[in-house]
């Protein structure tokens, strides 16, 4: 039986989510606090309506904690691209280059998030 498709992002999306806490050891990348519970956002440098290509790619998260993901990521965008770029200039330039190879592809179908889902299943195990 196919899995709904928002059953499948939901799933990919608390991989993910656990993926860059583990990554990132639940510290803010701004400040440098450790943060837990609500106060823990797992952030997108890339938006997810840019494409569902990026919103799962793990090079695309951090973890910033609300003040700085809701007060500053998302109200300062230049600044924020500044410090990004500055922190993690290969993560960055991997970023661009996704950017310009997504643009020439088309919408992301089910069978696709299926595929990553089990990608990450299979990596994890």
């Amino acid at each position: 039986m196919k899995k709904s498709r928002k059953k499948i992002r939901k799933k990919l999306w608390d991989i993910c989510k656990t993926l860059i806490r583990q990554r990132d050891k639940n510290i803010c990348q701004k400040c440098g606090k450790y943060v837990e519970g609500s106060n823990c956002h797992t952030s997108h440098v890339i938006p997810v309506s840019f494409s569902l290509r990026l919103a799962y790619d793990i090079v695309n998260l951090k973890i910033l904690c609300s003040y700085h993901h809701l007060r500053w990521w998302h109200k300062n965008p230049l600044d924020a691209t500044a410090w990004f770029k500055k922190k993690f200039p290969l993560r960055y330039k991997y970023l661009q280059k996704r950017k310009r190879e997504i643009q020439k592809l088309g919408s992301v179908k089910t069978y696709e998030l299926e595929e990553w889902l089990k990608e990450f299943k299979d990596g994890q195990g």
